[in-house]
């Protein structure tokens, strides 16, 4: 068989399908058919889908010449649609979503794993001629929908909505809207030269400044918040341990010129990029009203608080659909809106298609410990189970273990895909690179630390507890091997196995599942006024292990619970800052000095010692 096509990704194919469809190209897509039955993966599928579906409609144009038949006959694909929607009927769950959404209030649909969400969602569709909106943060998944939803229907990603409302001054050049500036320009632009040295232990570098004003722009633009504070300064890597002084005078530094940069990031005429973050701030800030009937938030356990700020002002019905037991992306500031939210009424899909019993009373029983009393329904016309298997996937928690992982696939001579484009691995493995050689680098993980040395050190702490995995891995394979390893992955299509970890497999499945077994570690108690933040952070490994437990269709294999074990127990507005003016220049940090010793017997006298200079946290691994 002529596959001309057999080395194209997936992503080539699908470009090749757009610009086939839209010329009316009816020998390349039917090659693109050609390449894509001949596929097993699940995106492969879907293309496959797609591609007949142009192919119909192609062919159907040559049948449907004249004007009589074409205004009264639907084409082909319409006649598809219409017998697939007269096949499928709507579950009692589902049915239950459908007459809530036709009442007209505002709709929360809770939807365990794999309990077809999306097909609930198509039904609400198809049961109005009104105009709706489907709202998603992933660009696949909204490609996907586009394929299912009626036309009235738009289907758009947070944003894509954001980028069309916004002005036409800042679309002059795609660099302002889309661009990136990395540290050590930004660090070149706000003229940081010198090391900052912030009192006795800590040090930060110019780029270092940088990264701190960065991410504190990053995490304002990723909040409700209208006015930057110090609550969008990120504390990591060194300033995990630092002093409240210490912090006070890095939150006043990090505020001031984060102030300074947001203002130039929303200058049409500076060359500061607004980026895809600033735009989509820009349009939370200016309260839009979105054109539609009805808005559908797909995943919105997982939202943005900016976008979660914009519905909460539309007029539109609103429907918000998600798993809040999938919550697993807080860390980076998202809000789970299936808690954070009042509706007018809100139904449950608790019948699973995915898995089949076995599989769902283990995800039932982790619901259990975050406080749900409804478990999650296993389909009884599949067979699943827990325990070991050969898998088509392997999932990890830490990129560690997904490094761990990749090396022992590699050593048996499998090949492995690497979900994901892998450049937070690389990213990692970059900075060890640049510790080594005496460089400062931008990894959050190694922020404020000017040696690889002193961040072995600082994973033996209870703060550096979570890199210990990534330490030891890296003082015993090197960063030059675990690199080499990333570049070993193949695409989809050629692998023999997929790794990945719980966060990136997240809306994916597969037929057998191995979890790697750094899941819910056993953590030391911690003291009494530590106890609520120990328990949200149980409760996050929690919902994070329920993920990964749901991604198999047939077979998961848990080392960690031994097949029977139970997970820990986790237990079951900030007001707007004051408003203040727009920094107008770079705030360049000031030293610190030592304190002048006052001698007991002449008070007069002042003798100040010119401290030593010292590596990072010192006084963690002796002084």
């Amino acid at each position: 068989m002529r596959r001309p096509f057999s080395s194209l990704s997936i992503d080539q194919l699908e470009a090749i399908l757009d610009k086939a469809s839209a010329s009316g190209d009816t020998k390349a897509i039917k090659a693109v058919v050609g390449e894509a039955g001949v596929r097993t993966t699940a995106r492969a599928g879907r293309l496959l889908v797609r591609a007949k579906s142009a192919l119909d409609v192609k062919q159907a144009d040559l049948f449907d010449r004249s004007p009589q038949t074409s205004r009264k006959r639907p084409t082909i694909v319409q006649r598809k649609v219409a017998a697939i929607s007269e096949a499928r009927k709507p579950t009692e769950e589902q049915q239950q979503a459908i007459d809530a959404f036709l009442s007209g209030g505002s709709l929360r649909i809770n939807a365990y794993a794999g309990t077809g969400k999306t097909s609930a969602l198509q039904f609400l569709a198809h049961r109005t001629r009104s105009r709706g909106q489907y709202i998603a943060f992933n660009k696949a998944i909204v490609g996907d929908a586009r394929e299912k939803f009626p036309s009235t229907v738009d289907c758009s990603t947070t944003h894509s909505l954001a980028l069309k409302s916004l002005h036409s001054d800042y679309k002059k050049t795609k660099d302002k809207f889309a661009g990136k500036v990395s540290t050590k320009q930004l660090a070149e632009i706000l003229g940081f030269k010198k090391t900052w040295r912030v009192d006795r232990d800590h040090s930060l570098q110019a780029v270092s400044q940088a990264h701190l004003v960065q991410h504190t722009v990053r995490r304002f633009a990723h909040s409700g918040d209208e006015e930057i504070s110090d609550a969008h300064v990120p504390r990591h890597g060194s300033l995990l341990t630092a002093s409240e002084d210490t912090l006070k005078a890095v939150n006043d530094f990090a505020c001031n010129n984060a102030k300074h940069v947001w203002q130039r990031m929303c200058d049409p005429r500076d060359a500061i990029p607004l980026g895809f973050d600033g735009f989509l701030k820009l349009w939370g800030l200016s309260k839009p009203q979105i054109a539609a009937d009805y808005i559908l938030l797909d995943e919105a356990q997982d939202t943005n608080p900016v976008v979660l700020d914009v519905l909460r002002r539309q007029s539109a019905q609103l429907v918000y659909v998600g798993d809040r037991y999938q919550q697993i992306y807080e860390w980076r500031g998202a809000v789970n809106a299936m808690e954070a939210i009042e509706t007018d009424a809100t139904v449950s899909l608790t019948q699973s298609f995915r898995f089949g019993p076995e599989i769902a009373s283990e995800a039932s029983r982790i619901l259990r410990r975050l406080g749900e009393s409804v478990p999650l329904i296993g389909n009884p016309a599949m067979r699943s189970r827990v325990g070991t298997c050969n898998p088509d996937a392997i999932l990890a928690r830490t990129n560690a273990n997904v490094m761990t992982a990749l090396i022992q696939c590699l050593d048996v001579g499998r090949k492995p895909h690497l979900v994901g484009d892998n450049k937070d691995l690389k990213e990692l493995l970059w900075g060890v690179r640049d510790l080594k050689d005496g460089r400062p680098t931008d990894v959050a993980d190694f922020f404020g630390f000017t040696s690889w040395e002193s961040v072995v050190d600082f994973a033996k702490t209870t703060e550096g507890e979570h890199l210990t995995m990534f330490v030891n891995l890296v003082q015993s394979k090197g960063e030059k091997r675990l690199l080499w390893a990333i570049n070993q992955s193949v695409s989809e299509e050629e692998a023999e196995i997929v790794i990945s970890t719980a966060h990136k497999a997240k809306g994916r499945e597969w037929k057998n599942v191995r979890l790697m077994d750094d899941f819910m570690k056993i953590r030391e108690a911690r003291a009494p006024a530590e106890k609520a933040k120990q328990e949200r952070e149980d409760a996050a490994e929690l919902r994070l292990f329920y993920v990964a437990v749901t991604r198999a269709k047939e077979a998961i294999e848990i080392p960690i619970m031994g097949g029977k074990g139970e997970p820990p127990r986790a237990a079951a507005i900030s007001s707007r800052p004051a408003a203040q003016a727009l920094a107008k220049t770079v705030a360049q940090p000031v030293d610190w000095q030592e304190p002048v010793k006052q001698s007991s017997q002449v008070q007069s006298r002042h003798i100040t010692q010119k401290p030593a200079k010292r590596g990072f946290f010192s006084r963690l691994f002796g002084r």
